[in-house]
């Protein structure tokens, strides 16, 4: 057995040896900073302010009292969870909240190592007839470490797991997610690479130019983006595939590290999303990421081109709101992030850590979403007004109520209009369906139900609208969580002691697992 001065020179070594790559290769400056296609440095952002503490919920009920400290937090340092650390805090999380976590193997890496899956929701309460079903739920799916390098990716979405899981009892957007959400996360898609502090797979593969949205369509520098001899060659691409075609989602964000950017598809010029879904993108950059709009755009144009990557196969293969987060990396002793942090993570991210949120709090606003305001009218014609609240245009959709059915008018995004229904009313209980739209691309649907109450008063009908609880019913405010947690700062000593208590963290792992 080493003794643990020994482990803490090869970590050492491990860290200052490491080839110094950025998060996704590209041109750079004379400082190491990338370049983007219009010449223009993108450079590390200032310091993040100090933020009030999240509000917990009023009346909340304790915590699991069997609730373990995470295993890659010691302190104020939280440590990269490496695949043995990453295994146990999975199984840790599991264990604690069996109620609210599946956690299973997606598939196995070149090398034969799991890729772990977590998926979140209220199951008990689903199971007793009490929470929404997962079929009528908006999907989230997130993923992180398809370069392991990139540290900050793996225990970014860790994080957001133990947010969901952990605080699921104490804060009231946690539980809302959870409660509202069908959620699959994957941290670290390269656990091979994770062992070697790499980018690429066990064969060479960088697996994020290896899916088959517009595989190789971009002459790229094969020792560091080498795209496979075939898309979908490498089985840790086939697993992602393999997820996103199970549960197919209506956001994807597969997060990687660092230049504080956020990419949506595609990553050639020559291909272009759907003109709404792009509508739909952009307007996200312009009000959810205000304030990085400059770093906000298309893959190829915002950083540099690459094909055969997370972010266009979600949305290619599938329609979904797909994204790739390029987080910051601030406090960075490397281009490529640090593999211990010294601060918080929601604060050290929060850009990324607020964008995340808001989208899972918003899921059915990236895209088209009706919401449907009043109903009046008389025995033959009822009249309602729909208001669009989604982030694209809504272009098909119909209102049913009882025998009655009406096309949806064409509305732009906050735009309010007015659906006419032509039948036989009669005061009294009626049910219907709104259904619409969601996307151009694969042209994904959503659906709500509902149930009108018509009454008599001053020779019109009018209707109490119950609308049946259904997660696309509930339009959040754009509130995420506050981050929380002091920014402490990086001596010159910050490195040296983050390694060994990464080395002390990894020995807790391995006498807990």
């Amino acid at each position: 057995m080493a003794p643990r001065g020994g482990i803490l020179l090869v970590l050492t070594a491990l860290l200052l040896t490491t080839p110094l790559a950025t998060a996704e290769f590209g041109p750079e400056s004379d400082e190491g900073w990338p370049i983007n296609v219009e010449g223009e440095e993108l450079l590390p952002p200032v310091e993040p302010v100090k933020l009030p503490a999240m509000r917990p919920v009023d009346g909340a009920h304790a915590p699991h009292a069997e609730a373990a400290e995470p295993l890659n937090k010691a302190g104020p340092f939280t440590v990269f969870p490496y695949y043995g650390l990453l295994t146990a805090e999975l199984q840790r999380l599991a264990s604690d909240h069996p109620d609210l976590v599946k956690l299973t193997s997606a598939g196995k890496s070149r090398a034969g190592l799991d890729l772990w899956l977590l998926e979140i929701a209220n199951f008990d309460a689903i199971e007793a007839g009490e929470g929404i079903p997962l079929e009528e739920r908006e999907v989230v799916y997130l993923d992180g470490g398809t370069h392991s390098n990139e540290y900050s990716g793996v225990y970014f979405v860790t994080e957001v797991a133990q947010f969901l899981l952990d605080e699921y009892e104490t804060n009231e957007t946690a539980q809302w997610i959870v409660d509202n959400r069908h959620t699959w996360i994957l941290p670290l898609v390269n656990p091979d690479g994770s062992h070697a502090f790499g980018r690429m797979n066990a064969v060479w593969v960088n697996i994020n130019r290896n899916f088959p949205a517009i595989w190789n369509e971009v002459d790229e520098n094969v020792v560091v983006n080498n795209p496979g001899p075939a898309p979908a060659s490498e089985p840790e691409t086939q697993t992602v595939l393999e997820v996103l075609e199970s549960i197919q989602p209506d956001y994807v964000n597969s997060i990687h590290c660092c230049g504080n950017l956020w990419l949506h598809p595609y990553g050639h010029e020559d291909f272009q999303a759907e003109e709404d879904d792009l509508e739909m993108f952009t307007r996200i950059c312009d009000e959810v990421f205000e304030e990085v709009r400059e770093d906000c755009g298309p893959i190829w144009s915002t950083i540099y081109p690459a094909s055969g990557t997370t972010a266009d196969t979600g949305y290619d293969l599938h329609g979904a709101s797909s994204w790739t987060y390029e987080m910051s990396g601030r406090g960075a002793v490397a281009p490529w992030g640090q593999p211990v942090i010294t601060e918080d993570v929601r604060v050290q991210e929060r850009e990324s850590w607020d964008g995340v949120i808001h989208a899972m709090l918003n899921t059915e606003k990236y895209g088209a979403h009706p919401v449907l305001e009043a109903i009046e009218g008389t025995t033959d014609e009822l009249t309602a007004t729909v208001t669009n609240t989604g982030y694209q245009t809504l272009r098909a959709g119909t209102l049913t109520l009882g025998e009655a059915q009406a096309e949806l008018p064409v509305l732009a995004p906050g735009e309010t209009g007015r659906i006419t229904l032509e039948g036989t009313f009669q005061p009294g209980e009626v049910t219907g369906e709104l259904a619409w739209q969601k996307r151009v691309k694969h042209a994904p649907w959503g659906a709500l139900s509902l149930t009108a109450v018509l009454t008599e008063g001053t020779g019109q009908l009018v209707a109490t609208l119950d609308l049946a609880e259904d997660a696309l019913t509930l339009n959040r405010a754009d509130e995420g969580p506050t981050p929380t947690g002091e920014n402490i700062p990086v001596g010159p000593l910050a490195p040296l002691l983050a390694l060994l208590v990464a080395a002390m963290a990894a020995g807790a792992a391995r006498r807990r697992a």
